[in-house]
């Protein structure tokens, strides 16, 4: 080989690594950049920790809060709330505009709007149910069927939508009672006009001393205008003057709770209840009670004495039928003295001689009164008779409950108000509780004498 061809080979050989290490600027030995590196190991992903339950407290702000099968306003009502009620909160919507509670003393669990409750911490701590997200959902989901309907069908849309614009107007109507002066026919009176935006009732009370008095009829409403809507009344309690009040149905559907969960509709610090008069005529009693009271044969006042106020009765009379007349003495042709509801319980004096009259104690009649023995029910009891009115004193506005006994023990039949005002019929035999009568209860009401006073 020439010496100029090995020289030029040996500075090409010299030169090659510079070259090299020029471009890898590695202190390793450069092989090790084309081994590829080990991956790291694959980790095994943790399971979710299981959520924590969270529950809050809430406190119900409203006179009368409803609580829904589910989290929207056309689902059905399975119970009712009162104001200061508390109750255990599990869940929530979404927005939040929706609380899922459980329902005290009912057993059950529902929905309910937040607005009417506060809460003792963020409803952001809840959890979203499955039915909860549904409800959240179910907006969207309703108007993208709307939309496939408008499509496939038009008709069928435009018609959905004016469903829907008719129902924005109830919501938006102003609750009113429009009621005209009138005879009463058949047991009846006729309220000329009710606007409610959602279920309500229209109450009759009778006057006393110018202010509400008994209720004595009552009828239901649907939402939106109802005219010339007949009510069935208590026509031997009605008075010359009258009041249509409004009521929301906050509690059970359809049926009346008051007092309880169905409270009077306020307006301007007041009840929507306009007062009017009636006139009373032969048309005025319904068939079903003239009918009854023909039933009842004419008879002669016992010879045995009756009790007096102060003694102690052992029956009370429960009045079985929708309205039975009080009279002077234990015939038909005797003279009406007034009128009592179904449901209600009077103090037994005595009975006639043939048993088909009973003698009562009503409240602001001396003498005891007589009423038809077939349209009532006795019970026994022990009650010293006294009579007397007495006002409700719970404080703060609380509720009273009514027991069906004169004992801790006895079933809750009712409530009744912090400042309200009811006729006594007399005490049990420890003193310890009094009979109320008038409260819309039926059967016997006791009430602890512990938050009445006296008048």
């Amino acid at each position: 080989m020439p010496i100029r061809f090995r020289v030029l080979s040996f500075w090409a050989m010299a030169i090659l690594p510079l070259l090299i290490s020029s471009c890898y600027p590695f202190q390793r030995d450069i092989t090790q950049i084309l081994t590829p590196a080990a991956p790291p190991p694959v980790e095994e992903a943790a399971e979710p920790a299981e959520p924590e339950m969270v529950t809050l407290v809430a406190t119900v702000n409203v006179n009368a809060l409803r609580v829904r099968q589910a989290a929207n306003a056309e689902s059905p009502i399975i119970a009712g709330l009162l104001k200061n009620d508390v109750i255990t909160v599990i869940g929530r919507t979404d927005e939040d505009s929706w609380l899922k509670v459980e329902v005290p003393d009912v057993g059950t669990i529902g929905w309910i709007w937040a607005e009417d409750v506060s809460l003792d911490g963020d409803a952001a701590a809840l959890p979203v149910p499955e039915d909860g997200k549904i409800a959240a959902e179910l907006e969207d989901a309703t108007q993208d069927a709307v939309a496939e309907e408008q499509a496939d069908d038009g008709e069928m849309a435009a018609d959905e939508e004016k469903t829907d614009d008719e129902a924005m107007g109830i919501a938006d109507l102003e609750p009113s009672l429009t009621v005209h002066s009138q005879e009463v026919l058949k047991g009846q009176v006729t309220v000329a006009e009710a606007v409610v935006p959602v279920e309500g009732w229209v109450v009759i009370h009778a006057d006393d001393a110018g202010s509400f008095g008994p209720i004595i009829g009552q009828a239901h409403l649907e939402p939106g205008v109802t005219t010339d809507l007949a009510i069935d009344i208590v026509v031997d309690a009605a008075t010359e003057t009258l009041y249509a009040m409004l009521h929301t149905d906050g509690g059970v559907f359809d049926v009346f709770e008051f007092p309880g969960t169905d409270m009077p509709v306020v307006k301007d610090g007041a009840p929507i209840s306009p007062a009017f008069t009636v006139t009373f005529t032969e048309m005025s009693i319904s068939d079903e009670q003239e009918d009854a009271e023909e039933a009842v044969p004419v008879t002669t006042p016992t010879d045995a004495p009756l009790l007096e106020v102060g003694d102690v009765t052992t029956h009370l009379a429960i009045v079985t039928t929708r309205a039975l007349r009080v009279r002077s003495k234990p015939e038909t042709i005797a003279e009406v003295l007034a009128g009592v509801a179904v449901g209600e319980a009077y103090p037994v004096a005595g009975f006639s001689s043939d048993e088909h009259w009973v003698a009562i104690f009503f409240p602001n009649i001396e003498d005891p009164v007589w009423i038809a023995a077939s349209l009532v029910e006795l019970r026994d009891i022990e009650l010293r008779v006294e009579m007397g009115r007495a006002t409700i004193e719970t404080g703060q506005g609380g509720r009273l409950r009514l027991r069906g006994g004169p004992s801790l023990e006895a079933p809750i039949v009712g409530f009744v108000t912090d400042g309200e005002t009811y006729n006594t019929l007399g005490y049990s035999e420890d003193g310890e509780w009094a009979l109320l009568v008038g409260t819309g209860a039926e059967g016997a009401t006791w009430a602890s004498i512990s938050f009445l006073l006296f008048q």
